[in-house]
């Protein structure tokens, strides 16, 4: 064992002996420390040589846990581990100048910031704590063995660091189904808003998994929105927020949730459709061609099935066919077939101008809240009132309670059209009265024909339809609706006669009209999901029907 510095000078004055002089000692102790010192001095130098300094930039979070462990424990651990020195050029990722400085950096390695911390080692950078974790050390067992920095790999830097949001330890990323995140905090009164959507979702659509976040008083949390909020290139500044896959919203309103419902719709019809695909099914969802329409998903069809069934029966509607058939009688009195046809395409593009731009705002209403069961249930009791009614109407015709146009306002309307028509000569002139008469005459027959837009407001609603898939079946119900009408229109045209509907015919379209009313009210209360599957659908319209025939067997005669 070789002896210390101090062990040899206590050895050579006891070789020396008790009596040499202090001179003496003095001089030789001189001499022995330029020899041991400058031994020792030397040693510590190659000592310090051998071990490598390693430069790194690290961005985090100032207080971010994960960042702290990261200087205090896993630096020092990794130093004792590989014999290195570690030095750590740490900056805060929530200073506008350190985020430019590390996308600029990541940009040059070929990069998109996308998640924090950053650790930047040489030729690479890492992005999140588990692929910090993952390559840090192997890093530095590289630069260990060969001297040299890890050669540049061209990728996101995160490929080692999956950072899945299963639970408060991952970060949000892209899985296989899709989980819907969102984020939330006490005393936010968007987020109270949104609770009741949230767990609509999770209600109705079983297939996605929905986790909560709470923020404002679970630090791991709030860091785990920061993170998820970074992988999908946005700030975490505001809630709630939520995330599915590779799309996020911030915020909520109706505009929001319709978004998100429709997403998640999609996504969940997507996911039912993986887990059923087959052998026999290799190309995914079933789809089916239908003339206008194109092309359409099954999955999709209950919704459009049902649009045109509200749609064809509410096409019926006895007050909106009094007016087009009265309008009818006093323009084939002239023998033009030009005004005829004039006269029922403005009146039909203008009343369907105006119910369209009527259901757009009850949809627009309905859109906000229709994920509340308060208003699930409002809206199925409004759909069973009217529906009750207007079977009433087929007993008792306009006697009580009736959601037809008024009989006073018959005489009135009948009159004006005279006057109007009697006295328009031009064409052009015909077109101007026959647009304002009939704007009129749509906003006073709507309390009427309210009832089934309402009904299926809130059934699209419900189904989360958005974008192009609410204009698709929007246009449907309005081309449905306004077949009827052009039915009638095109009779006229052809046999310039007035198509008569009378009272009896009446008494039978408020009868079905009624029915189906009921039906889906019942449908809306009892079994919300029912409208959701074709056999619901069948059942529901099924049932109307049948009910329709069987009082109208029973009760014709009584009626006549």
């Amino acid at each position: 064992m070789a002896a210390t510095p101090v062990k040899r000078v206590l050895m050579f004055r006891t070789f020396l002996g008790p009596t040499v002089s202090v001179s003496t000692l003095l001089l030789s102790t001189i001499a022995i420390a330029f020899g041991v010192v400058p031994a020792v001095l030397a040693q510590d130098r190659a000592y310090e040589t051998t071990v490598p300094e390693i430069s790194v930039r690290y961005y985090g979070e100032t207080g971010c846990a994960h960042c702290d462990v990261f200087e205090t424990i896993t630096v020092p651990r990794l130093e004792g581990e590989f014999d290195v020195a570690i030095t750590v050029e740490s900056f805060d990722i929530f200073r506008p100048d350190a985020r430019r400085d590390v996308a600029d950096l990541l940009e040059s390695l070929g990069q998109e910031y996308r998640i924090f911390p950053v650790l930047v080692i040489g030729n690479n950078a890492y992005q999140g704590n588990r692929a910090i974790e993952e390559n840090f050390a192997r890093e530095l067992e590289h630069i260990v063995e060969t001297g040299e920095f890890l050669p540049a790999h061209r990728s996101s830097g995160t490929e080692h660091d999956p950072e899945r949001v299963a639970s408060p330890e991952t970060a949000a990323g892209p899985v296989e189904t899709p989980v819907f995140r969102y984020f939330w905090a006490e005393g936010c009164p968007a987020c109270a808003r949104a609770a009741p959507f949230v767990d609509e979702i999770e209600t109705r659509f079983p297939e996605i998994p929905v986790e909560r976040y709470e923020v404002s008083g679970d630090r791991r949390n709030l860091l785990l929105y920061v993170e998820t909020a970074a992988q999908h290139g946005i700030q975490a500044a505001s809630v709630p927020a939520f995330f599915l896959g590779d799309r996020h919203w911030l915020g909520f309103n109706a505009t929001i949730e319709t978004t998100i419902r429709a997403t998640i719709a999609e996504t969940a019809a997507n996911t039912r459709a993986r887990t059923a695909t087959t052998v026999s099914q290799p190309d995914g969802p079933l789809a089916i061609t239908l003339p206008v329409i194109g092309r359409v998903d099954v999955d999709a069809l209950p919704a459009f099935v049902v649009t045109a069934a509200i749609a064809f029966v509410d096409g019926f509607n006895p007050c909106s066919l009094w007016v087009l058939t009265f309008l009818i009688g006093l323009i084939v009195r002239t023998g033009s077939r030009v005004r005829t046809i004039g006269v029922g395409l403005v009146f039909l593009v203008v009343t369907a101008g105006v119910y369209g731009l009527f259901m757009l705002g009850v949809f627009t209403v309905l859109g906000r809240v229709a994920g509340l069961f308060a208003v699930r249930m409002v809206v199925a009791l409004l759909a069973i009132s009217m529906g009750l009614i207007n079977a009433k109407d087929y007993f008792a015709f306009k006697r009580g309670p009736s959601l037809t146009i008024s009989d006073r306002f018959h005489a009135p309307i009948a009159r004006l059209g005279r006057s109007i028509f009697e006295k328009s000569g031009s064409p052009i002139a015909v077109v101007l009265v026959t647009t304002v008469f009939a704007f009129g005459i749509a906003v006073v027959e709507l309390p009427c024909t309210a009832g089934f837009p309402v009904i299926w407001a809130q059934y699209v609603a419900s189904i989360g339809a958005a974008g192009a898939a609410f204009a698709t079946l929007f246009g449907l119900y309005l081309l449905v609706y306004l077949s009827i009408e052009i039915i009638v229109v095109a009779v006229a045209v052809v046999t310039m006669n007035r198509v008569a509907f009378g009272e009896r015919r009446a008494r039978l379209i408020k009868l079905v009209g009624g029915t189906v009313m009921i039906a889906l009210g019942l449908a809306y209360l009892l079994f919300p999901d029912a409208t959701h599957t074709m056999a619901g659908v069948a059942l529901v319209f099924a049932v109307a029907a049948a009910a329709a025939a069987a009082i109208h067997l029973v009760f014709r005669r009584s009626i006549a």
